[in-house]
């Protein structure tokens, strides 16, 4: 306790029997307030001006999720399993972003603003992340699904070739044969693969998994194309059948 001088019982004792009161006395030491430590408001135009920009970009961020949402819900050739992860994933950004969204136009400091833009970036990669990522599954599960369609009609196209034995194009006919059945017997393996990877990849990844997205992109191209190869191959085999010779 601080140590009261005779002089001083006196001053407050004269104090209080004039019924003045005595505002409390800040000793050394004590804890300043939490107002005093917080920053002041930044009302620059500088900082209006980068506010508005991150409610812009977070607004973008937003109408993007509900635009994969979108895709995701009409994309009748994922699996159900594919299509409850994508759609749970896509329900936590769009809770985060959200949240983003009602809390920046209350930022108002420097300091707020470059926290809520971090969170932005890293915890939700809407557009480096899980577009490609919704992207690639849908047009992958597609490959599959069509890579399942062609198999089924691999038993006919044997048929149509074995019935031309001894013909002309017969033997033009059996190797476009042995192509078509290599072709989707190779991708009906890769593609899942490719599901898989793509699948995989998570928000927290970035940026090392942008290399993957990429390459799978490649590979999903590659797919498509010898889905093509493969048409053709029937297409031969049907002319063959029919007298062309392939030459």
């Amino acid at each position: 306790m601080r140590h009261l001088t005779t002089k001083s019982i006196a001053v407050f004792a004269l104090v209080a029997a004039m019924g003045i009161s005595i505002p409390a006395v800040a000793y050394a030491g004590s804890p300043p307030s939490s107002r005093a430590n917080s920053a002041p408001a930044d009302s620059s135009a500088n900082f209006i001006t980068a506010q508005k920009a991150l409610e812009l970009q977070l607004a973008n961020r937003a109408a993007q999720l509900q635009h994969l949402v979108t895709d995701v819900t009409a994309a009748t050739s994922l699996s159900a399993s594919v299509s409850t992860t994508l759609q749970a994933r896509l329900l936590t950004e769009e809770s985060s972003i959200n949240s983003l969204v009602a809390k920046v136009p209350t930022d108002t400091t420097r300091a707020e603003l470059n926290t809520d833009r971090s969170a932005m970036l890293r915890d939700n990669r809407v557009y480096a992340v899980m577009s490609p990522q919704v992207f690639e599954l849908i047009e992958a599960s597609i490959v599959a699904s069509q890579v399942v369609t062609l198999q089924g009609n691999e038993a006919t196209l044997q048929s149509e070739v074995a019935s031309i034995l001894g013909l002309p194009g017969y033997k033009n006919a059996l190797n476009h044969y042995n192509n078509y059945v290599a072709r989707l017997s190779n991708w009906s393996t890769r593609i899942v693969n490719i599901e898989a990877i793509v699948l995989a990849q998570t928000p927290q990844g970035f940026p090392g998994n942008t290399k993957r997205f990429v390459a799978k992109n490649h590979d999903i191209l590659d797919a498509n194309i010898a889905l093509s190869y493969a048409a053709y191959d029937a297409s031969i085999i049907g002319l063959a059948t029919g007298g062309y010779t392939g030459a």
